[in-house]
């Protein structure tokens, strides 16, 4: 088992060996973090995350202004971030 040792000295000389053996515990505690995070939005997306870019730069402009017969208003947002507008169906409560 001599050659193994060996083998494992001259591995650890090597500072990206190092760092590999961080890594799995790194994974599990970012597996947690986002586990927690999907909790909290329990599958929905927060309102003003623009669809086109993914940014957190939707703002609403108008809301209500254009009701629909179907049990919903539409609301006109606006991203600062890529300058696009997209309308949303929302439900009325």
């Amino acid at each position: 088992m001599g050659w193994l040792d060996d083998l494992a000295k001259q591995l650890d000389r090597i500072p990206i060996w190092k760092r590999l053996q961080q890594v799995p515990s790194e994974v599990d505690d970012l597996k947690s973090r986002v586990a927690v995070l999907e909790e909290k939005l329990g599958g929905k997306w927060p309102a003003d995350v623009c669809k086109y870019c993914g940014e957190r730069a939707a703002r609403l402009l108008e809301a209500g202004r254009f009701a629909t017969t179907e049990g919903t208003k539409m609301e006109r947002w606006s991203c600062s971030a890529c300058g696009k507008t997209e309308m949303r169906h929302v439900k009325v409560k």
